[in-house]
């Protein structure tokens, strides 16, 4: 399902720098699945749909905690473990939340949610569009029952 969202804030952020800082993770392999009845696949649809949603509020989290400087919780909360523990081992200040606000987000761009892809239960990806043109791809990963971000990719 593809959708088109424009995140709103009274001082939107950016995550093309994020590229930089990301390495590339591996895709987790995880098989869809599902049943041939209308109702299983109802019950996909409007799953698929929650999980859409989820990763779409996951984005308007991140760009809140930029909004307020919050690195910490971007690290903590918005990113997996593994890309926070990236982040900080790539830190000249050897610190996620440090780098992740002086770095990631200029306070000066509006970001909108092109498209929001959920490939199965435990992966999904967001395409996202900066005012400046810059477009990335945001992969998303569910961890303890909460999408987080695990990379992000210039597309």
């Amino acid at each position: 399902m593809r959708s088109t969202r424009r995140i709103e804030s009274t001082q939107p952020v950016t995550t093309r720098a994020a590229a930089v800082l990301v390495v590339g993770l591996a895709a987790l392999g995880f098989a869809a699945c599902g049943g041939s009845d209308s109702k299983a696949g109802k019950s996909q649809a409007n799953s698929r749909a929650t999980d859409e949603a989820a990763i779409t509020k996951v984005l308007g989290e991140l760009q809140q905690a930029s909004v307020a400087g919050d690195g910490r919780r971007i690290c903590t909360q918005i990113f997996t473990p593994k890309l926070a523990n990236s982040v900080t081992r790539s830190a000249k200040s050897g610190s996620c939340a440090k780098e992740v606000k002086a770095k990631l987000f200029s306070l000066t761009t509006r970001l909108t949610v092109q498209n929001v892809t959920v490939t199965n239960s435990a992966n999904g990806t967001a395409t996202i569009k900066e005012e400046n043109g810059n477009v990335s791809t945001v992969f998303f990963v569910r961890q303890s029952g909460r999408w987080r971000i695990r990379s992000v990719q210039a597309a």
